[in-house]
């Protein structure tokens, strides 16, 4: 047990340029009063908080930590169902704390390995928590999935939380990525939104020519210009050899040549000019402002992001529309297969002193954030009781929802599919690669370090 703590210690302090934004951990400003005091920071480098106050007798005190905090699309959402399950359970209280998206990956990772875990967390399913699993850190839930439970779920609602047949989370929603696109620069352009990849080359190339930045992203945060590589990478080897690489499993290998053909398409669009200029200094919140502001024809992110684009400060809201990565003439790849899938969730932790109440409260949670989510335009929901009048979703999100109701497959992003160190490799290579540092071959070749 030493020996599998001490490789998850190793391995989440390489994880420093998982997915998203931040560094420190912070209380929702303006979450409900009876939303609980938040727990003591778990960043040891952080300054003390005082304590939170005893508990009333006889109520059960649950701490949940996760990343929706303030300014986050789902934070109203959060904050109203943590609330609204106070006030249903007298006899238990959640006190909720939350992080910003990249420090909260190694802190949740340092914290479960220390033994220093809240009751309840947010995590991503699939290759991110299966070191917890393995460690005998995560509570095991099928004694709490009742029959009501897993009649409400759509189908493979559990699958990126279930290790060796057993399920360690619950999940709320099903995310996927692709090109969120301003028709209005397009029109005005008279180019049109690609479908195909000489399409993308020609916009690309008539946008940068007419003074637009045709792709806004941001390669400081390694995970947003990653979403976008995997994409291209997607409409190359094809979904099934794709998942058997990342999961090490059949005959996936990063040797399979259309890994290469991915990344010297991916060079080509460098090479023609397809990035703003200042990706490598920008954060993904700066690049979705500048989306948002008119500054660029697309941006690449996952669905959850729809809700800006239609927001009273847009000045081009009603103008977005959003396409999956295009298909590649000489790819395996199909349309109809995109990356993401149902992989946010909660987990409990093995020693919490309330697993039945916190499995309640992780089942409420998860069933009223895919509705709540939903009705935001976030997610598309992982439970079947999330009905929603989907005329009022944002338009751009009805467009996501719509097309990849017909998905044939999901693909996990990498940072989400690989384990422990894989990631560091792949993210440090793509670094140096989007940077001119190494060649396509060279890119590969590091690839292969994980999956020969």
């Amino acid at each position: 047990m030493k020996k599998i703590l001490c490789m998850i210690l190793v391995a989440v302090m390489m994880l420093g340029t998982l997915a998203a934004c931040g560094s420190e951990p912070t209380t929702t400003p303006d979450a409900p009063a009876d939303s609980g005091t938040p727990a003591p920071p778990a960043d040891p480098g952080s300054p003390d908080t005082p304590p939170p106050p005893p508990p009333a007798e006889g109520v059960v005190e649950l701490d949940f930590w996760h990343i929706w905090g303030s300014g986050d699309a789902n934070t109203e959402a959060v904050n109203q169902i943590i609330a609204d399950f106070n006030a249903a359970h007298p006899n238990i209280r959640v006190n909720q704390q939350t992080f910003e998206n990249e420090a909260y990956k190694t802190t949740i990772a340092i914290n479960v390995a220390g033994d220093t875990a809240p009751d309840i967390y947010s995590v991503w399913g699939a290759g991110f928590s299966k070191p917890f699993v393995d460690a005998g850190k995560v509570l095991r839930l099928n004694d709490y999935l009742t029959p009501d439970i897993m009649g409400k779920m759509n189908p493979g609602a559990l699958d990126f939380f279930t290790y060796d047949g057993n399920v360690y989370g619950m999940t709320f929603g099903k995310a996927a990525s692709g090109f969120f696109v301003n028709s209005r620069i397009f029109a005005e352009n008279n180019v049109a939104i690609p479908q195909t990849w000489d399409q993308l080359m020609t916009a690309i190339d008539t946008l940068s020519a007419n003074g637009i930045t045709p792709i806004i992203t941001t390669s400081r945060e390694a995970w947003v210009i990653g979403m976008m590589f995997e994409g291209l990478v997607l409409k190359a080897v094809g979904a099934q050899d794709t998942i058997n690489t990342l999961l090490k499993q059949g005959n996936g290998t990063f040797s399979n040549p259309q890994f290469l053909n991915a990344a010297n398409r991916f060079n080509e669009m460098i090479e023609r000019g397809a990035f703003n200029s200042d990706m490598a200094a920008i954060t993904r919140d700066e690049a979705l402002a500048a989306m948002v502001a008119g500054q660029g024809a697309m941006y690449y992110m996952g669905a959850w992001e729809a809700a800006a684009f239609e927001a009273d400060n847009s000045p081009d809201r009603g103008n977005f529309g959003w396409i999956p990565f295009p298909t590649l003439p000489d790819g395996n790849g199909r349309g109809t297969e995109f990356n993401g899938g149902m992989i946010d969730g909660l987990m409990i932790n093995a020693n919490t002193s309330h697993p039945a109440e916190a499995a309640q409260f992780v089942a409420y949670f998860t069933e009223n954030l895919a509705r709540e989510g939903f009705a935001k335009g976030n997610y598309m929901p992982a439970w079947n009781t999330a009905v929603i009048d989907e005329s009022g979703l944002p338009p751009v999100f009805g467009i996501i929802n719509q097309k990849t109701n017909s998905a044939t497959n999901f693909v996990l992003w990498w940072d989400m599919g690989l384990v422990g160190d894989d990631v560091n490799i792949y993210q440090t290579a793509l670094d140096m690669f989007v940077n001119r540092q190494i060649s396509a071959e060279e890119l590969i070749a590091e690839l292969q370090r994980i999956n020969p």
